[in-house]
């Protein structure tokens, strides 16, 4: 008996810090894929398995798996059956533990293109061609690894089968993907000039990320450096994208950008440089795209109508989980300060009474004060207090 991880649940496996991927690819029994049946063992053996190699899931979400007979096919709380009409080579699927099996990436990623819109499908695509790992959740924070796949081997993969669900949309996708990106940041402005008109992008096709570029002599005394990495290289205006995030702002990293700038321009290439400010402000972003455009010589006629609401609803969805970080930190930023302020007033207002202040001890006025004469009825009264119906005053 076998079960094999699949969908959401195998795109959780490879955005794991320490991906399955990594390990030796050996071809899987046949018998085990193709005549796997989830049965309440092997979900709690995956789900003991995922959980050891901290692979980010919520517990109360179903194990999403793949079966290629639907007698065999398992309808549970804890599973999510897919039935698949179509095999794949037994290469498509990686072992992960004894009964326990995995699709492989690029199956995963044709998976993919059948739950995540074409943006999303495109953004997943540049996370497993790229050099880091975002995780599961919505946070900023990502993991350094090597990459998973290749855009030529996703295309290869995709251009191998037919008739198969989410295919057209996968083609599609890669087309707008380049390899090594090795950061969100740097995924989010390429998706930005790679990604379609109609999306909101600049549609270019001619452009390459993390390019080598060898010095030439002209610049050999303007660099010690033998050779450049371009972020995004645009072969036809020989421009370089070049996107500074938090660590540009020191005098030594100016001075090394200034010498690259210097050396590129003495070999004929220009440099555009994003930061993350205007990254970050729709005003000075759209300068900056202008600048590209002007560059890549796509005129403003060709663009659609309404293009720059377009642009800005796409600029709005790469920095969607660095939007939502920054408002997460202004607001602990406000509370904080509010606490601040609060713990600041009471200070001050405790300073403000003095041990010396002669109104400490005064006494209340005599009207204020309740005033009972000896021999007064109350003084004899029984007290309801009491259970033994003991009579204050009554000289006992």
């Amino acid at each position: 008996m076998s079960i094999v991880l699949s969908h959401t649940t195998a795109k959780a496996v490879y955005q794991a810090a320490h991906s399955v991927s990594a390990k030796d690819i050996e071809s899987c029994s046949s018998a085990a894929i193709y005549e796997s049946c989830p049965s309440g063992a092997l979900l709690d053996a995956a789900a003991e398995w995922l959980a050891k190699h901290d692979v980010a899931r919520d517990a109360n979400d179903p194990l999403e798996v793949m079966v290629f007979d639907r007698r065999n096919a398992r309808y549970a709380m804890n599973c999510q059956c897919h039935v698949s009409s179509k095999r794949f080579s037994n290469s498509r699927f990686i072992e992960l533990g004894e009964g326990i099996f995995v699709v492989g990436v690029e199956l995963c990623a044709l998976q993919a293109a059948t739950y995540l819109s074409f943006r999303e499908l495109v953004e997943y695509y540049f996370e497993l061609c790229g050099a880091y790992s975002l995780g599961t959740g919505s946070s900023t924070s990502y993991t350094e690894r090597f990459a998973l796949t290749s855009t030529e081997r996703l295309k290869q993969f995709f251009n191998s089968i037919t008739r198969c669900d989410g295919l057209a949309l996968a083609r599609k996708a890669i087309q707008c993907v380049r390899d090594g990106c090795r950061s969100p940041m740097e995924t989010a402005f390429i998706m930005m000039l790679t990604l379609p008109k109609s999306e909101g992008g600049l549609g270019i096709k001619g452009i390459e990320t993390d390019y080598e570029l060898q010095v030439t002599a002209a610049a050999k005394n303007l660099t010690r450096r033998r050779k450049f990495f371009l972020d995004a290289y645009l072969k036809k205006s020989r421009t370089d994208i070049e996107y500074n995030g938090f660590y540009h702002d020191a005098e030594e990293d100016r001075a090394i950008d200034e010498e690259r700038k210097n050396a590129l321009a003495s070999m004929g290439y220009g440099i555009i440089t994003v930061s993350r400010y205007s990254f970050m402000h729709a005003s000075s972003f759209v300068r900056v795209m202008e600048a590209i455009q002007r560059k890549e010589g796509i005129r403003p006629s060709r663009l659609p109508k309404d293009f720059q609401i377009m642009q800005e609803d796409l600029r709005l969805f790469v920095l969607r989980r660095f939007i939502e970080e920054k408002k997460r930190i202004q607001e602990e930023l406000r509370q904080d300060s509010e606490e601040r302020q609060r713990i600041d007033l009471e200070k001050a207002m405790l300073e403000s009474i003095t041990l010396d202040d002669p109104t400490i001890n005064e006494a209340p006025a005599i009207d204020d004060m309740q005033i009972v004469e000896p021999g007064s009825p109350s003084l004899n009264q029984t007290s309801s207090f009491t259970p033994e119906g003991r009579v204050f005053g009554a000289g006992n």
